[in-house]
C-alpha cells in the first residue's frame, strides 16, 4: 500500500512511513513517560521528544508529541489533581514540540522565529505551573502537608543554629512557615515560575540536540553557538529596572510582577547568549565526540551544584549583555 502524493513526487510505502515515524515517535514518547518518574531523571523527560524532532523530522516529533501527553494523563490517573498534572506537562510537551520542530505542516500559517516560540512556549507552561500552584494552595490536606514539612526543615536549619542565643530567635522569627510560603510564592510571581519553565525548555533541547548528534554526526543542526537574542532585548531589559522599581514605589503590584516577568525572560536570553559566547570559543578547538560528551556532563553538573552555578550563571549573563556592545563572536548568525 502506498501513501498518495502530490504530483511530481514519488509515492511512499505505507509500511516504511510507519518505520520511520510512526515506530521513533512510539518510542521516544514512551522513554518520556518513563522518565517523568525517574525521579532525579524527571528533569529529562523532554529529551526524548527533542531527539526525535532533530532526528526524525516533525512529523515524528508531532506525533510522539501526542503520545506522551496521552502517556502522561494514563501516567497521572491514580493522583490526586491528576487533570492538572496531566495539562500542566501536556502544554510542556506540546510547547517544546512547537519549539523544536515549529508549526505543524500548515501553509496557512506563517513560520516563527525559534526565540519567540521559546518565549511563548516558556509563558504558557509558567501560567499552568502557577495555576496547578494556587490549585494545589487551596487543598487543606496538600497544605496541611507543606506547612508541616517547612516545618520540619526550619526545625533542623534552627538546630543547627548552635548555642547562640540572639542567632536562634532571629531564626525562630524568621523561619516560619507562613514567611516561608510568602517568600516562595513571591519568587515563583515575579519570574521564578517562568525562569524555571524557560530553563527546562532550553536544558533539554540543548542536551536533545548533543545527543542527537550521536546518531547523525554528519547533519549540521542549529545550535546554541549561533544564537543573538533580538536587538531590542538590551533596551526591554534596561526599561524594566526603572518600571519595576516604579511599581513597587507606587504599590501596583500588577505592574511589578509583569515587569520582573519581562525582565526574566530577557535575561534568560542573555544567559543563552552567553553561553553561544562560550561555546563558540569551544569549538575553535578540534575535540572527539566523547571529550565533548563528557564536558556536556560536567556541565551538567556545574548547573546543579549549589553556589556554583550562581557564578557560572551570572558569567554567562554578563557575557551576553556584554556582546551588544563588543564583537565577542566573529561569525554571527541568528537561530
Amino acid at each position: 500500500m502506498y501513501l498518495e502524493e502530490p504530483a511530481g513526487k514519488v509515492a511512499v510505502p505505507l509500511s516504511r512511513t510507519l518505520i520511520v515515524t510512526l515506530v521513533p515517535a512510539l518510542v521516544c514518547a514512551v522513554a518520556s513517560v518513563l522518565l517523568m518518574r525517574a525521579g532525579f531523571f524527571t528533569f529529562f523527560f523532554l529529551v526524548p521528544l527533542g531527539v526525535c524532532a532533530v532526528v526524525f523530522g516533525p512529523a515524528a516529533a508531532w506525533l510522539s508529541a501526542v503520545f506522551a501527553s496521552l502517556g502522561s494523563g494514563i501516567w497521572f490517573a491514580g493522583f490526586s489533581h491528576a487533570g492538572l498534572y496531566t495539562l500542566g506537562t501536556a502544554v510542556q510537551i506540546l510547547g517544546f514540540a512547537w519549539l523544536m520542530a515549529g508549526n505543524p505542516r500548515r501553509p496557512a500559517l506563517p513560520p516563527v522565529r525559534t526565540v519567540f516560540r521559546f518565549i511563548a512556549a516558556a509563558a504558557a507552561g509558567a501560567l499552568v505551573y502557577l495555576a496547578v500552584i494556587f490549585s494545589l494552595g487551596n487543598d487543606a490536606v496538600f497544605s496541611a502537608a507543606l506547612r508541616s514539612q517547612i516545618e520540619v526543615i526550619a526545625s533542623s536549619y534552627i538546630a543547627a543554629a548552635g548555642t547562640d542565643a540572639a542567632q536562634r530567635a532571629f531564626m525562630e522569627q524568621t523561619l516560619t512557615a507562613d514567611r516561608i510560603i510568602d517568600i516562595f510564592m513571591m519568587i515563583i510571581l515575579r519570574g521564578g515560575a517562568l525562569f524555571s519553565t524557560a530553563f527546562l525548555l532550553f536544558f533539554n533541547r540543548q542536551l536533545a540536540f548533543t545527543f542527537a548528534r550521536l546518531f547523525r554526526r554528519q547533519q549540521k543542526h542549529s545550535d546554541l553557538i549561533g544564537f543573538h537574542a533580538p536587538r531590542s532585548t538590551i533596551w526591554v531589559f534596561s526599561l524594566c529596572l526603572p518600571v519595576i522599581l516604579l511599581g513597587w514605589i507606587t504599590s501596583l503590584e500588577l505592574v511589578e510582577i509583569a515587569a520582573w516577568n519581562i525582565l526574566v525572560m530577557c535575561a534568560t536570553m542573555f544567559l543563552a547568549q552567553g553561553g553561544g559566547i562560550a561555546l563558540f570559543y569551544l569549538a575553535r578547538r578540534p575535540m572527539p565526540m566523547l571529550a565533548r560528551f563528557i564536558g556536556m556532563v560536567l556541565f551538567v553538573c556545574v548547573i546543579f551544584s549549589p553556589g556554583i552555578n550562581v557564578l557560572a550563571l551570572t558569567i554567562l549573563l554578563l557575557l551576553g549583555i556584554a556582546e551588544n556592545w563588543l564583537p565577542l563572536r566573529v561569525a554571527k548568525q541568528e537561530v
